[in-house]
């Protein structure tokens, strides 16, 4: 398993093309007569996650696995993301999925599609699992 979000799987077979994570830092910026800015460090913002992945009807069934991404996103599912090694990352929201159609069938049904999911951290309260995360790294 190279990562898990909530409880979708991305297995190797769905072919994992990628991870960028985005960490900001937030500034108030105050205005001083006669002299530049004053600048306040109020914290971190939120961190952001871009993951790549392709769907081939070799491994999996496209329009399933997109239909999972959707309805987490749809429902405004607070998800768990845990990479392969086990290292817990933390609760993210779908906040945006893109899609690339690679190949169809010749009757239009998906044969290959690229898809780009972009995360949101999720600090909010999330309801607990009866299931215990034994064997994750807290990071």
């Amino acid at each position: 398993m190279l990562a898990q979000l909530g409880d979708i799987k991305f297995e190797l077979i769905t072919q994992f093309n990628g991870l960028t994570e985005n960490s900001s830092y937030n500034y108030a910026e105050h205005e001083r007569i006669d002299d530049k800015p004053l600048l306040q460090f109020l914290g971190a913002n939120l961190q952001e996650l871009t993951i790549k992945l392709n769907f081939h009807t070799f491994f999996c069934s496209p329009e399933e696995e997109i239909k999972r991404l959707k309805e987490a996103a749809g429902a405004g599912t607070a998800l768990k993301y845990i990479k392969g090694n086990g290292e817990y990352v933390g609760v993210f929201v779908i906040e945006e999925i893109g899609s690339s159609t690679e190949q169809t069938s010749n009757d239009g049904f998906l044969v290959s599609i690229q898809i780009e999911i972009r995360l949101k951290e999720y600090t909010g309260e999330i309801p607990e699992d009866n299931e215990q995360e034994k064997g994750f790294r807290k990071r």
